[in-house]
């Protein structure tokens, strides 16, 4: 797909949001952006592999996962208006500790490590925008392990519900829960008994 700037715009109206960006730095972010279309199931990044890619995901839904033995644990999930990295791999480009795969079809607007690094060089303000949402990406990771060590299956899942239910029938139940670091009947016995007290039917 040629380079679309409506598929662009929720990207430059996040980074206004932060702080308005000059004429001069959006053009050169819809130059250098790529946009392409990937199926479900598409693996963007293997886990080992350096990520010499940024993604914003315009429209289509996508998991982080990595493997310990022969289970997978799913560490984020993440919806339009996202920016997608393996943050470690990318920012010290060595090999990443996790996978990338899109659970839907999705649109994406791609920027290599060296084009980013580019426009960090010409446009110094760039580097503000890109601090904050590397502190808003480590704060919700802390929201999550935070989330991890209760015990109770019920916070767990609200937690969820708080922050994903836009997207719940379009998640695998393994994957969410695994997402809570909870076995799969354990989520089952869960969804059964808030439905219950809610009075409402199942939401799958």
């Amino acid at each position: 797909m040629q380079n679309n700037p409506t598929l662009l715009d929720s990207l430059i109206q996040l980074l206004n949001g932060i702080q308005p960006i000059s004429k001069e730095l959006e053009i050169a972010l819809v130059k250098r952006f790529k946009i392409e279309d990937v199926k479900k199931g598409k693996i963007l990044l293997y886990e080992k592999d350096i990520c010499k890619t940024l993604w914003f995901l315009c429209d289509g839904l996508l998991r982080s996962y990595h493997n310990i033995g022969d289970k997978e644990i799913t560490s984020r999930i993440m919806y339009a208006g996202h920016i997608v990295i393996s943050p470690g791999s990318f920012f010290t480009q060595t090999p990443a500790t996790e996978s990338i795969e899109t659970l839907a079809e999705c649109t994406l607007a791609k920027l290599s490590f060296n084009d980013l690094q580019e426009i960090y060089r010409k446009f110094p303000e760039f580097n503000y925008h890109s601090r904050l949402i590397t502190e808003q990406y480590f704060f919700k990771q802390e929201e999550r392990l935070y989330m991890l060590r209760k015990h109770d299956s019920t916070a767990k899942y609200n937690f969820f519900l708080q922050h994903y239910a836009d997207h719940l029938k379009d998640i695998p139940q393994k994957y969410i829960a695994s997402f809570l670091n909870i076995a799969p009947e354990t989520l089952s016995r869960t969804r059964s008994k808030l439905a219950k007290k809610n009075n409402t039917r199942e939401i799958y």
